[in-house]
């Protein structure tokens, strides 16, 4: 396989794990609640059942890499999306919604690392950056393609659940067909990593996990804070989580820019756009301009965040691209479940105008963090 066939099959695979099982619900809540009647803590809890399944999933895809192949991993991986967004638009109540957002979460967590193993056995090197970080970047152009089912079917949440299901078993057929047989790796799987590798992760770690907490209110609660204040067009909020992915496409760049510009110099600038985008939300909201501006940052900066993730973890544990993608983005997932919890119980509390400030400098605190190598 070549560099444009992986990236052709592994985008549309990782856009509708990611974008269609995983963060989805924050886009459908709205509406599910309108069915189920769920509150706030309720609601953050089963977001948090998708970000552990996603840690549960991504612990066995490195566990397992030297047992199975890559390309059975991914198998699992639509199957248990297809199961799943099938629960999920049959549920009768919010814990049989939990047990489908649960299954569904588990396939965001297989599908990324065996795309991993395939590029650093397939792509040459130089080109390895940018094939990884096009590839992630699916989870935007899934974000937006929710988006627009979810205005043309209005209301109707448990038939575009289906419609999901319908298209993830299209994507796993043409990635059962393209991927090619790859043999069981002979090399031991590397589990855990030597002391060198553990001291340079330790910044990666500890920023990943306050990231994850960051951002996850926004992608639980920003479209719900949005269509529940009183001046914003409902235009606006029904194209909201469109606004979000499309502006992701723009996170597929990050390869190409950290190549250019350094990885550190990438990541600072992430994480000051993504944090940007929660503080204005929570500061201006009744400005016409930061409900347009907010959704573009936060898009925009969350999938070039997730790639420069990606490129530092495997710049860290450089014996196993597999393992250097998924301890930071496992780290962002747990961090993401403590957080989609703690913005439940903190919107309850004192409100969402609270919740998307905090975030914001949750987020602001990790720029200290860096890369280290020696």
């Amino acid at each position: 396989m070549n560099t444009k066939q992986i990236t052709a099959v592994g985008l549309p695979m990782i856009a509708v794990t990611y974008g269609l099982s995983r963060f989805s619900y924050g886009l459908m809540l709205p509406y599910i609640n309108g069915t189920l009647n769920m509150d706030q803590s309720t609601s953050g809890l089963i977001s948090s059942l998708s970000y552990i399944a996603y840690c549960i999933a991504i612990i066995f895809a490195m566990a397992f890499s030297n047992k199975f192949t890559p390309k059975s991993i991914l198998m699992a991986a639509g199957l248990s999306s297809i199961i799943g967004l099938g629960i999920i638009s049959i549920s009768p109540n919010s814990v049989v919604l939990g047990s489908g957002i649960f299954l569904a979460g588990l396939s965001t967590g297989l599908s990324s690392p065996p795309y991993a193993n395939i590029v650093s056995t397939n792509v040459e090197t130089r080109l390895q950056n940018q094939a990884n970080s096009w590839i992630n970047s699916g989870t935007s152009i899934g974000t937006a393609f929710t988006g627009a089912i979810a205005i043309l079917m209005t209301n109707s949440w448990r038939e575009t659940y289906l419609i999901f299901m319908v298209i993830v078993i299209f994507v796993l057929f043409i990635n059962y067909k393209v991927l090619p047989k790859q043999q069981v790796s002979e090399k031991k799987a590397i589990v855990g990593f030597s002391k060198k590798e553990w001291r340079h992760s330790i910044q990666l770690i500890i920023a990943s996990l306050l990231i994850g907490i960051s951002c996850s209110a926004y992608w639980t609660f920003s479209k719900d804070f949005i269509l529940n204040l009183d001046n914003v067009p409902t235009s606006l909020g029904e194209w909201f989580w469109v606004i979000i992915g499309l502006a992701g496409l723009l996170g597929g760049t990050s390869g190409a820019f950290i190549d250019k510009f350094g990885l550190m110099s990438a990541y600072r600038i992430s994480i000051l756009v993504l944090s940007t985008s929660s503080l204005i939300l929570g500061i201006y909201p009744d400005n016409n301009i930061i409900w347009f501006l907010s959704p573009v940052l936060f898009g925009s900066s969350y999938i070039f965040m997730t790639g420069v993730l990606l490129v530092w973890g495997i710049s860290v544990f450089k014996t196993n691209p597999s393992f250097g993608l998924g301890v930071p983005f496992l780290i962002l997932a747990l961090g993401q479940a403590v957080g989609a919890i703690l913005s439940g119980v903190i919107a309850d509390l004192s409100g969402y105008y609270t919740l998307f400030i905090g975030s914001s400098i949750i987020g602001y605190v990790t720029l200290v963090f860096k890369l280290k190598t020696k």
